[in-house]
């Protein structure tokens, strides 16, 4: 697995790095650190400087080359302490465009970014940049967030030694189904509580959830999403593992995730980017953006090859 890491040096970047610490990965796992230095002036811009606009830019910038060096160093060593084999890169322009831009050229499997930066090299893992990266990835993306802890203030991630607690949203779509198979193939083992959850969406307008729960074809959506749920859970069950099911039905998709998401304290919500196929249809895209802003725990959302090259021509 390859994996390419984003930081700016902020407390959510270094989280990014905490997580990927404490979960489980196959051993083989790749990650590359990257940092953005943002290109302030071009090359037409710079003929209009005097020499000493010119020295002092050229001082501030050998300053960032240093301070973002450092800040990969510092990276670096803390994943191949902890088994990783790690590399580090600097790149220069627009954060989000040069994330997605290096992914391609990787071909990475996923994109490890914090939810927001708000310190560090040149403060770009902002919402926005996060928000493009999430848009426009060619591949899987994984939005970091830090755990609460019960009495307010930031907790820490499980350790290797912990368990680990997995949310997967699954509606048996193409998406879907490689979130599915990504969660199965984790050396998981005994470190993890899985949940695998479907909702079907009622439409409660003028009480016609109870007309829809009470027809014929809601109760063969009913009947396929449980065969699917129980396929899903097969798939990524283990024998020393503890995985659970759950089946709802709710008018809005998205709120019910991010419930059973606080309920059960998840660590990790894996969802199928842009799922469009299925009985459920339930993972759109908006659905799939609303879970990673919202969510309560980290979100790994998983796309196919054919989504990850749609999203690279747009």
């Amino acid at each position: 697995m390859k994996i390419l890491l984003a930081t700016d040096g902020s407390d959510t970047a270094r989280a990014t790095v905490d997580f990927l610490l404490g979960f489980p990965l196959p051993s083989a796992t790749e990650v590359t650190v990257m940092t953005v230095i943002s290109e302030v002036l071009h090359g037409d811009e710079m003929q209009g400087l005097s020499d000493e606009q010119r020295q002092a830019f050229d001082d501030l910038r050998r300053r960032e080359d240093s301070d973002a060096q450092n800040l990969l160093d510092g990276e670096v060593e803390r994943l191949r302490q902890g088994g990783f084999k790690a590399s580090g890169e600097i790149r220069t322009g627009h954060a989000a465009e040069e994330i997605v831009r290096l992914a391609a050229e990787l071909k990475s499997d996923i994109i490890a970014v914090g939810s927001h930066g708000l310190s560090g090299v040149k403060r770009f893992l902002l919402g926005s940049v996060s928000d493009r990266v999430f848009e426009y990835a060619p591949c899987s993306v994984l939005i970091v967030k830090q755990p609460a802890a019960a009495g307010g203030g930031q907790a820490v991630f499980p350790t290797t030694n912990e368990e680990w607690r997995l949310l997967l949203a699954y509606d048996d779509s193409v998406p879907a189904r490689k979130a599915m198979e990504l969660c199965a193939s984790l050396p998981l083992a005994a470190r993890a509580e899985i949940k695998v959850i479907t909702v079907l969406p009622l439409i409660r307008m003028y009480r016609q959830d109870i007309r829809q729960q009470l027809s014929s074809v809601w109760q063969e959506k009913k009947r396929a999403a449980k065969m699917a749920l129980e396929w899903a859970t097969s798939k990524v069950d283990s024998k020393d593992g503890h995985v659970s099911t759950q089946l709802l039905e709710e008018p809005d998709v998205a709120q019910a995730i991010l419930d059973v998401a606080d309920d059960f304290g998840s660590h990790l919500l894996i969802v199928g980017h842009k799922g469009k196929q299925a009985f459920a249809r339930f993972l759109r895209g908006s659905v799939a953006s609303r879970l990673a802003h919202h969510a309560p725990c980290s979100v790994l959302s998983v796309r196919t090859c054919d989504q990850a090259s749609e999203s690279g021509r747009r």
